[in-house]
Parts: structure tokens; sequence; C-alpha cells
């Protein structure tokens, strides 16, 4: 992923550090949940967020990420196979 792409989605992503957040996938397969008190980190090009309160995560290859929409209140991924994975307070 292109480094400007992924200082930005790190910026994003401290905002929503230690906040509830909805966790959206859209795609061939669909699904809904919470990450209570989000936790983030990114560790060989694999964005990885956890809960603090419960054992929801989400793990996401970087590489697959083709195109990253940032707005005031959600992150939405559109990752290779046409899956859409949207983060929103």
């Amino acid at each position: 992923m292109v480094q400007n792409v992924n200082s930005s989605l790190e910026e994003k992503l401290k905002e929503f550090e230690g906040k509830c957040v909805t966790i959206t996938q859209d795609g061939f397969l669909k699904n809904k949940y919470s990450i209570h008190n989000l936790k983030y980190f990114i560790e060989y090009e694999i964005l990885n967020i956890t809960d603090e309160k419960s054992t929801n995560y989400l793990k996401i290859n970087l590489n697959q990420i083709y195109k990253i929409e940032i707005s005031e209140k959600d992150i939405k991924l559109y990752l290779d196979n046409d899956i859409i994975i949207c983060l929103s307070i």
C-alpha cells in the first residue's frame, strides 16, 4: 500500500482508538459487529484491530486494499474480491 495512504489511515485509526466502533463487511459475505474499545497495530503489512473488552477482532492484509475513503465518522476499505469493510464511530 502507498505510504501516504497508510499514514492517513493510521492518523484516522488513532482518532478511533479507545472508542466504540461498528464494523460492517459488505460483498459476497455480509456481517456486522462492534468493537467496544478499539486498539490497533500494524505488523508485517497486516492491520490488526482488537477489542480490549471482548474477543472480537479484525485482521486485514493491507496489500489487498485498493481504495480507502476516510470521512469524519468512518473509514471504508475496498479490498480485492469486491469486499468493503466499513469502520464507523
